[in-house]
């Protein structure tokens, strides 16, 4: 929200095609939206963690090493990194955005955004095994075709948000679609796991998932709608909670991914608790 006059800006005029709720430059003169810049942050910040759990590899941990060796043995540890990489850039894209609100900084927000929808729906789409040799149809167009159509997706989209600058509904729709596309894969997939919820796990991070990120869009939609000189609620930015919930949104639904691949290989798993963030380790090949 425009507090000074645009020739004042630090960065120059504001070109996105939305300015936030938060007072711009009101903190610090170098940083547009300063608690909206350092709260996207906390996006990347579930990306380096996820990561963490995909690299330490360090023995005196030895539930860890075993987790990790039992995702090489499965070919997902780089796909499980792309993904978290992939949030890790959406909360660096964000902090650019909104330190600056510029239009090409905005796009550097938004492109991640849309990889990594793209990315959880290739991994939901991939989760039941495909056998090359009885239905080499079905794995080359999974293999194949389906990663080729998403990407075709995505760089389609980039393309036209490029160009028309001033809708910011494409962008909103586009991104809309694809997780609506998250929500009815995943929800169909946790309709065919039989067991209840207390003792699913795959079933609980998909509820964690779905409660943080209805949060963040109820925070994100109060904030749209309530916004007066520059907040909704003194003292809080809804923005701010918004980047931190989807950020813990993203980290469940690649737990919920890993948990439900895990169990269907037939590992056992289980919930891990650090700092209250809640993630997933397999151990332990069960019986079938």
């Amino acid at each position: 929200m425009d507090s000074i006059k645009s020739q004042d800006y630090y960065w120059g005029r504001v070109t996105s095609n939305i300015d936030w709720c938060e007072n711009n430059y009101e903190i610090s003169p170098y940083i547009c939206e300063f608690y909206n810049t350092f709260s996207s942050f906390v996006i990347s910040a579930f990306g380096i963690y996820g990561i963490y759990l995909m690299m330490s590899a360090s023995s005196r941990d030895q539930q860890l090493f075993e987790h990790i060796k039992i995702l090489k043995k499965l070919n997902i540890r780089t796909q499980l990194i792309l993904s978290y990489t992939s949030l890790f850039l959406v909360g660096v894209g964000s902090a650019f955005y909104h330190a600056t609100l510029l239009y090409e900084n905005q796009l550097f927000d938004e492109f991640p955004m849309l990889l990594t929808a793209a990315t959880f729906i290739y991994s939901m789409l991939t989760i039941d095994p495909v056998d090359k040799e009885k239905d080499p149809k079905w794995y080359i167009f999974m293999r194949k075709y389906l990663p080729i159509g998403l990407s075709s997706y995505v760089i389609a989209v980039a393309i036209t948000i490029s160009i028309i600058r001033d809708c910011p509904t494409i962008l909103q729709v586009a991104f809309g679609f694809l997780i609506c596309s998250n929500v009815v894969l995943s929800h169909f997939y946790a309709r065919k796991i039989k067991i209840p919820l207390s003792e699913s796990n795959p079933k609980k991070f998909l509820l964690f998932c779905c409660i943080s990120m209805l949060s963040a869009y109820f925070s994100w939609l109060i904030e749209r709608k309530l916004c007066s000189n520059g907040n909704v609620i003194p003292g809080i930015q809804l923005h701010s909670v918004w980047h931190a919930l989807t950020g813990l949104a993203g980290f469940y639904f690649v737990q919920f991914y890993l948990s439900a691949c895990l169990e269907k290989h037939g590992y056992k798993t289980q919930i891990n608790w650090n700092y209250g963030v809640a993630s997933v380790r397999g151990f332990i090949k069960s019986s079938m």
